[in-house]
């Protein structure tokens, strides 16, 4: 390998860690993001400030995924189910 080959692979590597090093940081700073936005979605839901589709309004995620980031929370949903299996969990039809 000649010095001028050389010294452009040296260049080559110093940009992709410089610019390695920006992307680590921006990433680190986005899942502080993510996660402040995530505890903050958690605590109004159990403190029932406000519905699951109202938050998804004032987020970047959607209802479903509201509902995702809450049940791995476990924050209880707002009413009951009402529907059940017909096929039942043995409960329902007395079995």
């Amino acid at each position: 390998m000649t010095d001028e080959e050389s010294a452009r692979r040296d260049a080559a590597l110093k940009e992709l860690d410089k610019l390695t090093a920006a992307y680590a940081a921006a990433e680190k700073k986005l899942d502080t993001a993510r996660d402040a936005l995530h505890d903050a979605i958690v605590k109004h839901l159990m403190e029932r400030n406000a519905r699951p589709g109202e938050v998804s309004d004032h987020t970047p995620y959607d209802r479903n995924h509201i509902r995702r980031i809450a049940n791995a929370a476990g924050v209880p949903p707002l009413r009951e189910r009402t529907v059940r299996s017909i096929k039942g969990d043995g409960k329902a039809s007395g079995q």
